[in-house]
């Protein structure tokens, strides 16, 4: 059945480090915290079975139809065949793979039909395979498109191996939950790698995937707190013609290795390596990425509170459209633009950042915030290249307020609004500076010193949503406010 553990991940992380309050013209209570299943059960992490009890199959050349629940043991080969499951909706079925090679067909290897939780254990020392040959033939009203195919819960767990080859499907699909506890994962298919509608969860296990489409995937877009992955572990090494890892509602990583390589290919239009229409957190691991999209990639709000990022990327390495915020981690960056967003705001962590255009670009793509880079500590360090680029670029304001930001090239500080030094250590060309440089200062007030009074001492677009400067009277009005949020 559906697990009822509930915990609470807060996605905008409410700081206190702040030192630009804005006047807030947004929804009085803004939720900042969303409900997801983050955890998991002692059932999907046990991977002991019962051998007493328990039915044992020799696979042979005909269909193997389970119908109902319990622990079953596979042995042996199957060829133009598959595994079919469907047990009642309340009943829980075991397939202990003990070095099985299926080599399906036309069809799935492994078809759940029906059930409450499926389980595939892998036991430790042992190597499966599951192949197809063609496209598939139907036999129901489902759509079966993948190597294993689930309409329910699957959970995936144990210490051995499982190959998946396909030059026509996907790897691993379920229509409800996919769990991941352990195991070793060899795929190798045109469609996915791993795919749960509802919910992807890995906890660990090593996974080496080469997919035509996204690598890993939850796209669930209807129900609110579906349509997410969550991973807390793991050893990943991915190369895909698509997305390597896309969470329709939430990406959420906690920790793991990864190794993400994306191309250009005929099969999508998006090359991402980290992807979400809606929020993104990353608080530990390891990221070697070279993708031929952006790196990371939110439509929403990007909330990095730890990890190591080595990132290379034909365009944004870090890209938000409303909210990027960096607390801690490493990071060493090469990208078209390193990090951009309607609103930056770094508040720790090392960042190394060479870009052939913009280093950090606070440009205006959404409403909820007004476009600024906010400095409140960390180090950070850009290299320009040559042309018309720019080491911080924002739309509205640049605020320093701690932190060592040390800059290299021709346009260093590019704000169209103000700009602001308030704390910290700023080195331009290889020279400590008491004072931002005023590159291209535009919006109007071009040639004012940061701090000088705008509107006849207002805060430029006061009334309107724009930032307040540090020390306002509106600070402390809204504790743990976003800078620039409307």
């Amino acid at each position: 059945m559906k697990r009822m553990i509930c915990v609470m991940i807060a996605l905008l992380l409410l700081g206190g480090c702040s030192t630009v309050i804005p006047e807030n013209t947004a929804k009085e209570n803004e939720e900042s915290a969303t409900a997801y299943n983050l955890s998991f059960t002692e059932s999907e992490t046990d991977a002991s079975y019962e051998i007493n009890g328990s039915t044992y199959i020799t696979l042979g050349e005909e269909d193997v139809r389970i119908t109902k629940g319990g622990t079953y043991i596979l042995e042996g080969s199957l060829k133009e065949a598959s595994v079919i499951v469907e047990v009642s909706k309340e009943e829980d079925v075991q397939l202990v793979l003990n070095g099985v090679e299926i080599q399906s067909g036309d069809f799935a290897g492994i078809y759940i039909v029906e059930g409450d939780e499926i389980t595939i254990t892998l036991p430790e020392g042992t190597t499966n395979t599951i192949s197809d040959s063609s496209s598939y033939k139907q036999i129901d009203d489902n759509d079966v498109d993948a190597l294993i195919f689930s309409k329910a819960d699957l959970i995936m767990n144990g210490a051995g191996t499982l190959v998946l080859e396909s030059s026509y499907s996907h790897g691993i699909v379920s229509k409800d939950d996919l769990i991941i506890t352990g195991g070793t994962y060899q795929i190798n298919v045109a469609g996915q790698g791993l795919s749960g509608k509802d919910c992807l969860m890995i906890s660990d296990g090593s996974f080496d995937i080469v997919s035509g489409k996204d690598a890993l995937k939850s796209d669930n877009s209807e129900d609110e707190y579906r349509g997410y992955i969550y991973i807390s572990g793991g050893k990943f090494n991915i190369c895909t013609g698509a997305d390597a890892i896309y969470g329709y509602q939430l990406v959420n990583i906690e920790g793991g290795d990864f190794t993400i390589e994306t191309v250009k290919s005929n099969s999508a239009d998006s090359y991402k390596a980290i992807k979400s229409e809606g929020v993104i957190t990353i608080s530990g691991g390891n990221y070697q990425i070279n993708s031929a999209d952006d790196g990371i990639h939110s439509n929403d709000e990007i909330t990095i509170t730890g990890g190591s990022f080595d990132i290379t990327s034909d365009d944004d390495a870090v890209h938000a459209d409303a909210r990027v915020r960096i607390d801690d981690g490493e990071f060493v960056i090469n990208a078209h633009e390193g990090i951009e967003a309607t609103y930056v705001q770094i508040n720790g962590g090392n960042i190394g950042i060479t870009a052939s255009d913009d280093g950090i670009n606070a440009a205006q793509k959404v409403s909820a915030y007004t476009a600024t880079i906010e400095i409140n500590g960390g180090y950070v360090k850009i290299v320009m290249g040559q042309g018309d680029t720019d080491g911080l670029d924002s739309n509205g304001y640049i605020y320093i307020n701690g932190g060592t930001v040390d800059v290299s090239g021709n346009n260093t500080f590019d704000a169209e609004i103000a700009q602001e030094f308030n704390g910290g250590t700023v080195i331009v060309n290889g020279t400590e500076v008491d004072e931002l440089p005023m590159d291209m200062m535009g919006g109007g007030f071009g040639g004012q010193k940061p701090g000088d009074n705008f509107n006849n001492g207002q805060n430029p677009g006061a009334g309107e949503g724009a930032p307040a400067s540090p020390g306002s009277a509106d600070q402390g009005k809204h504790p743990g406010g976003f800078p620039g949020r409307h």
